[in-house]
């Protein structure tokens, strides 16, 4: 993994752990209404090495928004997805990522996708999640506030 890979890697664990609760709720909501599927998230950076082991982070706008969303195994944008050139060009990353769609279990796992940039810089990092607060509970807790 390259320096800018590491770094965009930890940034996507840690906006998932930051929301951590209510991405767990969302993945067991979205569940419940389209059934398997994943979370995304979208962000643009850039990364600036400024010398030695000195670097800033530069966050800019994307086109989706930062909102979440959730892709439906069987939806076009999961026939999308199947077909894009990061899913041609990382076969085996990919394999893994559907069984991992085909065998999570959704009342104590979610998958997301953190994803940065767009076309040749684009990269995207995917984690099965297993929260402290399983997504059924977690969707509870959020829906009684």
């Amino acid at each position: 993994m390259t320096p800018e890979q590491q770094i965009q890697h930890e940034i996507a664990e840690n906006l998932i752990c930051i929301g951590e609760v209510l991405f767990s709720a969302q993945a067991w909501k979205f569940f419940q209404k389209l059934g398997r599927g994943y979370l995304y998230m979208h962000k643009v950076i850039r990364i600036e090495h400024t010398g030695g082991n000195n670097f800033s982070v530069l966050e800019g706008v994307s086109q989706t928004g930062d909102r979440m969303h959730y892709v439906a195994k069987g939806t076009q944008a999961w026939q999308m997805m199947k077909l894009s050139s990061a899913a041609a060009s990382q076969p085996i990353l990919y394999a893994q990522f559907y069984a991992s769609i085909d065998n999570y279990n959704p009342s104590k796992e979610y998958v997301v996708i953190v994803g940065f940039n767009y076309g040749s810089d684009a990269r995207e990092y995917f984690f099965l999640r297993k929260p402290e607060i399983p997504p059924q509970q977690a969707f509870k807790i959020v829906s009684d506030v």
